[in-house]
């Protein structure tokens, strides 16, 4: 019997919101797309409430708090927000769009979003702040910047992660 771990279970969730978006977040797909029975599903979750709430889990870890540790690693701020800046234009901006779409309909997902939203607004307010602004200029810039990053997400979706990220650091070279 094939065997499949949380994590390709939530990487195959990931790659269907990219592809067909969270309608297709069903039991019968997943197991059909990861080729297993649903009793294997059940094996490591409760309900497809506890699988999204995992997969949301597992989506705010990779897309947040991993982003946040591997630009910790640099010392100078300014290559800090760089650093962000461009994880987050090659991040899957359809996942991030459908994601944000789904947590209008679902309270579980609309609550990683929530804790998304303030985590990320919050450590760039940090960054922004070790530049040397106060903590209200700091987050007043935050806001706007991920306000533009949600923004260009939504609005323009098709177009590449380079083209993306171009057109982010504009914004950015704006607002220094």
């Amino acid at each position: 019997m094939k065997k499949v771990d949380k994590e390709q279970w939530f990487i195959v969730g990931l790659e269907v919101l990219a592809k067909d978006g969270f309608a297709r977040i069903t039991i019968d797909n997943l197991c059909g797309l990861l080729q297993i029975t649903k009793g294997a599903f059940y094996h490591h979750f409760k309900n497809i409430d506890g699988y999204i709430d995992a997969l949301m889990k597992f989506w705010l870890e990779v897309n947040t708090f991993e982003f946040i540790r591997e630009v910790d690693k640099l010392q100078d701020t300014k290559q800090q927000l760089q650093q962000l800046a461009d994880m987050a234009a090659y991040a899957s901006m359809r996942n991030e769009s459908v994601i944000r779409a789904w947590g209008y309909s679902n309270p579980i997902v609309r609550s990683y979003v929530s804790q998304a939203d303030a985590t990320r607004l919050e450590y760039a307010a940090k960054l922004n702040e070790a530049t040397g602004l106060d903590a209200k200029q700091a987050m007043d810039i935050a806001v706007i910047q991920y306000s533009v990053l949600i923004g260009m997400q939504q609005v323009c979706s098709d177009l590449s992660a380079e083209q993306f990220k171009e057109l982010q650091d504009v914004v950015l070279n704006k607002l220094k």
